[in-house]
Order: structure tokens, then sequence, then C-alpha cells
């Protein structure tokens, strides 16, 4: 599925993104988590960019239309370690120590 078909699904009118830089740094995202979302106008919790044939642009999702996101795009959610690898770049970045502690019992 690529950017424009993602759009089409989540129901968002690619007239109302804002325009993203070509390359996004993690503060440059996290401003934009109070923002709302694109398809619903709920709280942004998270944030990303598509690719349209007219440039880059910024899709901000709240929780559920995040996670449809990540449905629609892989087919599958992300790994536990995909998830682990932005949270470690981002703690980088940020210069803070992370500790991931995971539950083995609970899978």
């Amino acid at each position: 599925m690529d950017d424009a078909d993602l759009l089409r699904s989540l129901a968002v009118d690619p007239a109302t993104l804002d325009p993203a830089p070509a390359v996004v740094r993690t503060a440059d995202a996290r401003q934009r988590f109070v923002r709302p979302c694109s398809t619903c106008g709920a709280t942004a919790m998270s944030t990303g960019t598509v690719q349209l044939p007219h440039g880059v642009f910024w899709l901000d999702a709240c929780r559920d239309h995040m996670l449809e996101g990540f449905r629609l795009r892989a087919g599958r959610w992300p790994s536990a370690g995909d998830v682990f690898a932005v949270l470690r770049e981002a703690a980088a970045e940020a210069g803070v120590a992370l500790t991931v502690i995971t539950d083995r019992k609970a899978g």
C-alpha cells in the first residue's frame, strides 16, 4: 500500500496535511503530538510522514488511527524489535537512558 492509498483508506484529504521536512528529527515529530488527528480530530499521540507526488507531509494520528495505519501499511502489527529500535533512537537523541523491561511469561 502506498501513501496515497493509506490516506484514502483513512479518509484523509491530502489538502489538509501540513508540509513536512524531507528529513524528520524526533524533536520535529514530538512537537506535533498536541495536534489533531488527521483523520478524526482527536488529540494526536503519534505522527509520521507520507510521501505524495507534490511533497512530504505530516500524518498525525490518535491511538486508534495510529494502530489502523500500522495495520494498513504493513498488513501486520509492528514487531517489538521495531518499536524498541524507535524508542532507543529517540532516547539517544534526547540524551536519556532507556531501560526496557519485558515480561517473558506474559508473551
